[in-house]
């Protein structure tokens, strides 16, 4: 019976985490739990493109009306410069809703909602998580975690820190992938094959059986001899490269970082 690598079905193994040094933590809250505080991420509101038309606008006849006043052109590009940090700190500094920030702790996470609430999330309790890239015509990042048997995940947007929201979850992928590569490979020992992105790749010990999307294309089975080499794309996709195929394969997956890592395990230990 094969296993299909979705945030329901393969639970992460986790090591036991040493306990905090004296004074990083104590009873006093559910955070303090989860060690010293390593990054802090705030969430932010963007502003619409409608808003910042106007302020362009606005700008421009401003920027047009002064030079006329005075006879140069010089104060045009200072006024623009004005304008683009005042709406870009504007939208920075506007309240959102809902959850406020999320700190990195070197035992977890710690989600702060609007109303100063916490919510620890140990890494013991985060069982994947997916990063969504912004899209060309303007669309916003993503990224989703899911709590360990929650049936929903934790969805967020528009963090500011370091790296910004895709940093966030690269150091995710960072911190999960030992685990999730752990519980990959005993899934693969108990249960013989695990399926990723909806059965359309099937891993197995003696290598890859690969299902195109399109509902004619036959099957493609590699051995491991065959695989050149498995890793997470920029997109943050598992992309796999085999000496047969010119294209590599690309399939979309949660923790990508750990999928590639499980495959690559196995391709240096194949015979």
């Amino acid at each position: 019976m094969a296993v299909v690598w979705s945030p329901t079905r393969v639970q992460p193994v986790q090591p036991v985490r040493p306990a905090a040094p004296a004074g990083s933590a104590g009873p006093d809250g559910p955070a303090d739990r989860l060690g010293p505080v390593v990054r802090v991420y705030r969430r932010f509101r963007p502003v619409p493109w409608r808003a910042r038309a106007g302020v362009d606008a606005c700008t421009a006849v401003v920027a047009v009306s002064v030079c006329l006043a005075l006879g140069e052109w010089w104060p045009a590009p200072v006024l623009g410069a004005v304008a683009v940090v005042l709406a870009s700190g504007f939208g920075w500094l506007r309240p959102v809703p809902g959850l406020r920030s999320v700190r990195v702790h070197e035992g977890g996470l710690a989600l702060v909602a609007a109303d100063g609430t916490e919510r620890p999330l140990p890494w013991s309790a985060v069982e994947a998580t997916e990063y969504c890239p912004g899209g060309p015509r303007g669309e916003y990042e993503q990224g989703r975690i899911w709590p360990v048997g929650a049936d929903e995940p934790v969805v967020l947007a528009q963090l500011r820190g370091t790296g910004g929201l895709g940093g966030l979850f690269r150091e995710l992928e960072e911190r999960l992938s030992p685990g999730l590569r752990a519980a990959l490979h005993e899934t693969l020992r108990t249960e013989g094959s695990v399926r990723f992105a909806r059965g359309r790749l099937t891993v197995t010990a003696g290598g890859l059986l690969h299902r195109p999307p399109h509902p004619l294309a036959a099957k493609e089975a590699y051995r491991w001899a065959e695989v050149e080499s498995a890793r997470m794309s920029e997109l943050g996709e598992l992309e796999i490269r085999t000496h047969r195929a010119g294209l590599p394969l690309t399939l979309p997956v949660p923790n990508a970082l750990a999928a590639a890592g499980f495959l690559e395990e196995l391709r240096a230990a194949a015979p």
